[in-house]
């Protein structure tokens, strides 16, 4: 029997020894049983006589004393137990040995050891119900199918009270008889309420890879079972029952229902590879349970002969899966996109904390595409490799959330805050005083410190735990130490008060307006305000107060100086598929210009800046109180490199403390995008220059191939030689001031009188606007400047200007926010008006006569 036992089976286990004891075992009671009554007891002469002749009569019948019996069972034990080890030695395992390597190669001895067979004969540990959990009536259902590949199948499920009542577990029982009904006295509190948790059509799925797991671990269906329950119990979730298959030849897969959904793994021993799976349908983050999988579940292998690559790594994903109720999705739009929702190579959770006013999260990931976790390793190294030479070129990137929103990113840290604050710096003359509304991180305070000119930065940000989890844990956010003079961290700079108040509180207090009934002031005006704040999108109350029209936005007004600048983070940036503002999620934006518009500032533009780190390009408003700061917006490139020379901090290194900003990045804000003017003719379809695309009107006729005597009647209606109008020069206001500065600055000698002609040339021939107080000049640079210019300097092509008088106080202006903001207008180019006649010329005309540049 036993020979006949191992030929079909490849391993032993102690079970298997327990099989051959009790078959032996019964064999040899069988025997007995066959035989006549084996033992004879005190008799009577007569019945012994008997006895004897029925012996001498039957040569069946044996005699057995109790000695005899004992030591035949325990020498049949022994026996057993002996053979049966002698054959897994010499018979079985080099089989088996020989059938792991045709279907899995070579395993190490480690993978087959059999350790947690002696756990096995207690059985596996049985759920339980954790303490102030209520479990509802359920009815456990299984069916196992025979297979080849599993050595072993356990199931353990959750019993009630009622359970045992009803002899859940005891089914056997002679006296256990199993009831239909059930009593609901298991899931209600004395008072008729119940504990049972809400479970909605959604919930959290978490994902988790591991590799270079300890082998004798992943093959241990016990002790990864403690582990389940173990992760069970620490996460306050209920087991109902699981089911494990111990896989032949190694490996255990193990699935459990919970009363919130299920949990489940597979391992692969082998491979040192484990695979978790973890859906939830109750309301709890599954986020906090990553380190807790991690601490059960990463063993690493202790045996040195283990070929591992390197310690246990670990790849996870948590996503939010079915129909949510809630309609509050800004985890799930940011964070839980990325990096929480992918399975990228390395991430890792640096804080997570819950402040008094939200909640913080940040997180070091290496970019999917765009770094590689092998160059990460190699970077850490001491090889004079490239990658070692240069660690910050490889390592991850740090992102800061603010309730799941992406605030900031250390790879694009530099291209935002630049773009944020030094266009508005470096176009105010000369920034002394600068207001921070927000910016905890400390990068925008970082900015502004980069400035000579500025003496005083004032920084109100309500949440001051964020700023010091800030300093602690995004140090390079806030550090001034490539500045010289400046202390390692910005907000050690003298230069700088930070308060930890509410700023919208903070400039209504300290500001007065029209609006509001005080004239105390208590605060020196600033030159630039930067809101580095909430994001108008986020729907929530307080971001409507913040950019609505109100006390708040009054208050920003009388807070700038004369000649203040006023520059915001408006979010996402507007597409051409961006719908209207008063329609989107942009409405905060729309009402935040209109307020700026209507207070009274001159100008207002919108910039963007796709370099942030964010999935879009980012919006940003600026505001300008006078015209004469606003022309600073568009000096060229060279002349923004100056001010750069000169305004800068000198540095550690001797280079620019700008990693992003320089003249050529400035040029490509003077203009603002083509969603945006879309956007915003979408919101004033009426609006004239949403009218007329790109400054030509469609409707006019173009009359091409002029001549210097007109063939036909010209319509003061049409376009004379547009094509010939195009290409003029243009003579920006720098350049143009410049110029007329030269007769007067510069000797002549040094000129050579070529100032003076330059300048007699453009007084003569060029036409002028002061569309930002400071001039800008546009001379035609062909023939048909010939034809405009008539006698007395008069013109015969261009526009009529009419102008009337009307009130000056911005609250009174009505629609003043188009004359203020207008990329529609900014966006087009202005010089074919000086194609279009200002009458009618009649056929035959001297287009060429009375003009003094044909005489």
């Amino acid at each position: 029997h036993l020979c006949f036992f191992c030929r079909r089976r490849w391993s032993l286990t102690v079970n298997d020894y327990h099989s051959i004891i009790v078959t032996s075992f019964s064999r040899f009671i069988y025997f007995l049983m066959m035989t006549k009554r084996p033992i004879a007891q005190a008799q009577e002469p007569n019945q012994v006589k008997e006895h004897e002749d029925e012996r001498r009569g039957s040569r069946d019948l044996i005699y057995a004393t109790k000695n005899f019996l004992l030591v035949t069972v325990l020498a049949s034990c022994f026996t057993a137990f002996f053979v049966g080890r002698i054959a897994r030695i010499r018979l079985i395992d080099p089989k088996r040995r020989n059938f792991s390597g045709h279907h899995e190669g070579n395993l190490h001895d480690v993978v087959v050891k059999r350790a947690e067979d002696e756990l096995l004969t207690v059985g596996l540990p049985d759920p339980v119900i954790g303490q102030g959990k209520a479990v509802p009536h359920t009815t456990y259902i299984s069916k196992n199918f025979h297979t080849a590949r599993s050595t072993n199948t356990h199931s353990r499920w959750m019993v009630t009270d009622v359970g045992k009542r009803q002899c859940a577990n005891l089914s056997d029982h002679p006296e256990c008889k199993p009831k239909s009904t059930v009593s609901l006295e298991a899931t209600l509190l004395s008072d008729g309420t119940t504990l049972e948790e809400e479970h909605l059509p959604s919930g959290q799925h978490l994902l988790i890879d591991m590799e270079n797991i300890d082998s004798v671990f992943l093959n241990s269906e016990s002790r990864l079972a403690i582990a389940m329950l173990e992760l069970v119990e620490q996460c306050g979730l209920t087991l109902l029952s699981y089911h494990c298959h111990k896989k032949q030849p190694s490996g255990v897969s193990c699935a459990g229902v919970l009363l919130e959904s299920h949990v489940s793994f597979h391992s692969w021993p082998s491979q040192g590879v484990i695979i978790l799976d973890l859906f939830t349908c109750g309301p709890n983050s599954l986020l906090p349970i990553v380190p807790v999988v991690e601490k059960l579940f990463a063993i690493a292998s202790t045996d040195p002969s283990t070929e591992t690559e390197g310690p246990p790594k670990m790849v996870w994903a948590h996503k939010y899966r079915g129909f949510p109720q809630s309609s509050d999705s800004a985890e799930i739009t940011d964070m839980f996109h990325f990096p929480v929702g992918q399975m990228s190579d390395f991430k890792k959770e640096v804080v997570s904390a819950t402040t008094k006013y939200q909640r913080v999260d940040v997180y070091d990931v290496l970019r999917p595409g765009v770094q590689s976790l092998e160059l990460f390793k190699k970077s850490l190294l001491n090889d004079g490799s490239y990658e070692s030479t240069h660690p910050d070129l490889f390592a991850p990137d740090r992102i800061v959330f603010l309730d799941g929103v992406l605030q900031s990113r250390r790879s694009g840290d530099a291209a935002y805050h630049e773009s944020l604050v030094q266009p508005a710096l470096f176009a105010h003359s000369n920034p002394r005083r600068v207001a921070i509304i927000g910016g905890g991180e400390g990068a925008t305070l970082r900015e502004v410190l980069k400035h000579k000119t500025v003496e005083k930065v004032i920084m109100i940000d309500i949440d001051e735990q964020m700023v010091h989890l800030s300093r602690q844990h995004l140090p390079f956010w806030s550090d001034c130490s490539m500045l010289l003079n400046s202390s390692r961290s910005c907000f050690n700079d003298p230069r700088v008060e930070t308060y930890y108040l509410d700023a919208f509180q903070w400039f209504i207090d300290r500001f007065a307006t029209k609006d509001i009934d005080t004239e105390q002031v208590v605060e020196e005006p600033f030159d630039v305000i930067i809101m580095d704040a909430l994001d108008p999108q986020v729907q929530k109350e307080f971001a409507d107060a913040l950019y609505n029209e109100g006390p708040f936005v009054y208050s920003l007004w009388d807070a700038l100086s004369e000649s203040g600048v006023l520059v915001a983070q408006v979010g996402e940036a507007s597409t051409i598929r961006s719908p209207s503002g008063e329609y989107s999620v942009d409405r905060n934006r729309l009402k935040f210009i209109e307020a700026l518009a209507k207070l009274g500032f001159k100008a207002i533009r919108d910039y963007e800046e796709s370099h942030n780190g964010f999935t879009t390009p980012w919006e940003f408003i600026v505001a300008f109180k006078d015209f004469d700061t606003k022309a600073e917006w568009f000096a060229n490139g060279a002349a923004v490199n100056l001010k750069i020379r000169e305004r800068a901090m000198i540095t550690t290194t001797g280079e620019s403390p700008f990693h992003y900003f320089d003249g050529a990045t400035m040029k490509s804000y003077r203009y603002p995008s083509k969603g945006s003017q879309v956007v915003f003719c979408r919101h004033r379809s009426t609006a004239k220059y949403c009218i007329r695309g790109h400054g030509l009107d469609p409707k006019l006729v173009n009359l091409p191939g002029l001549g210097n005597f007109t063939k036909a009647l010209i319509e003061q209606n049409s376009y004379m030689g547009l094509e010939k109008a195009v290409p003029g020069i243009f003579i920006s206001p720098h350049t143009a001031s410049l110029i007329s500065r030269w007769p007067k600055e510069i000797p002549f000698w040094a000129h050579g009188g070529f100032s003076d002609i330059l300048d007699i040339y453009i007084r003569k021939y060029g036409r002028f606007s002061l569309p930002h107080i400071k001039t800008k000049v546009v001379i035609d640079s062909t023939i048909t400047k010939f034809m405009n210019q008539g006698c007395n300097g008069t013109n015969r092509m261009g526009h009529d200007f009419n102008i009337t008088e009307g009130p000056t106080d911005p609250h009174l202006v009505s629609k003043g926010e188009e004359a203020a903001y207008n990329p529609a207008r900014e966006r087009q180019v202005h010089y074919y008006s000086n194609a279009i006649p200002l009458w009618d010329i009649a056929n035959g005309t001297d287009l060429f006569d009375n003009n003094f540049g044909v005489q």
